[in-house]
């Protein structure tokens, strides 16, 4: 009887040992009959993670943390996973660790560096190894919170003892100014386009101009090419020689012209230097025509003369055998 129950109380420790141990096994997540897979990654840090952490693909278990160690040079961290072989894994796998829970479990979580194009993932050594980071955890988050609440402080300290009441009205001040001077760019901003308008219409009226004269000049042209393709240069050259000559021509005639008026000219001068002296005699009384001119009987006698002898003349005139006798033999 007493041996009965010994027997019945090492099963039952055998049993609970077994239990404990497939059921640590089975936490652990061994594989029982599933094919699977190592995949490496490199990691700066891998924070809490450890060996026996679940690998899991959009949320989904597919293996466990293997094995995590330190590269040679102490800067990257690798981490050996076993998966299920049989799960397709990205085109740009890479790992990132995060906490799996509040209470310190850690997980590495297959996913596409698309989705995630702001952490900086560490460079693998091979193209066989995918790249890894880690999130920050909760103690880390902690700590950075605790640095930023002091510098928030600080700030707050520091805004406290330089925003006072000066400062408000400072400030207030200040935005008057800058909406006064919004107000005169915006004047100037005007002013400028109504100057620019101006400007654009003065440009385009001289644009057509210049195309009125370009076209001009095109149409001058297309005559000057009408004419040389004529072959009129040549007979226009030929009456600007012969207008030349006529002109070569007219100059030599117009010289010797020039030269005849001058010697009318001095012929001129001549008579009129010889009509001087005879005016000069005659105002000085000397000669018949000083007499007549000082003489008034004189000039009244010269005058009778002239009358006596134009009637002897019309009586000559009308009876001519009076006073002509015309005999032969």
């Amino acid at each position: 009887m007493k041996r009965r129950n010994e027997t019945l109380v090492g099963l039952v420790l055998l049993a609970g040992l077994a239990t404990a141990i497939f059921g640590t096994m089975w936490l652990q997540g061994w594989e029982w009959g599933r094919d699977v897979v190592p995949v490496e990654a490199v990691f700066r840090d891998v924070g809490a993670a450890g060996a026996g952490n679940a690998v899991k693909v959009r949320g989904v278990r597919i293996g466990r943390i293997s094995d995590v160690s330190v590269l040679p040079g102490g800067e990257l961290v690798q981490m050996v996973m076993r998966v299920d072989a049989d799960v397709p894994l990205p085109d740009d796998a890479a790992v990132v660790l995060a906490p799996e829970s509040m209470f310190g479990d850690w997980q590495a979580e297959i996913v596409s560096q698309a989705d995630f194009p702001h952490f900086n993932f560490a460079a693998p050594p091979g193209s066989d190894v995918l790249p890894g980071y880690a999130l920050p955890d909760i103690s880390r988050l902690t700590a950075t919170a605790d640095r930023i609440s002091e510098n928030l402080a600080d700030l707050t300290d520091r805004i406290g003892i330089a925003f006072t009441e000066e400062t408000a009205r400072n400030l207030a001040l200040t935005i008057e100014n800058i909406q006064e001077v919004s107000n005169q760019l915006s004047e100037l901003i005007e002013q400028q386009a109504a100057t620019f308008g101006e400007v654009a219409a003065g440009v385009d009226e001289a644009t057509g101009e210049i195309g009125r004269a370009a076209a001009s000049t095109r149409s001058v042209f297309d005559r000057l090419d009408g004419v040389l393709a004529a072959g009129e240069v040549e007979a226009l050259l030929t009456d600007l020689r012969q207008v030349s000559a006529g002109f070569e021509g007219l100059a030599q005639e117009a010289s010797v012209t020039s030269r005849e008026l001058g010697g009318m000219a001095s012929r001129a001068d001549s008579t009129f230097a010889r009509l001087d002296h005879i005016l000069e005699v005659a105002q000085g009384g000397e000669g018949v025509l000083g007499r007549l001119l000082g003489d008034p009987a004189l000039v009244d006698e010269v005058e009778g003369t002239l009358v006596q002898l134009q009637l002897l003349l019309e009586d000559v005139r009308e009876n001519p055998r009076r006073y002509l006798r015309l005999s032969i033999f």
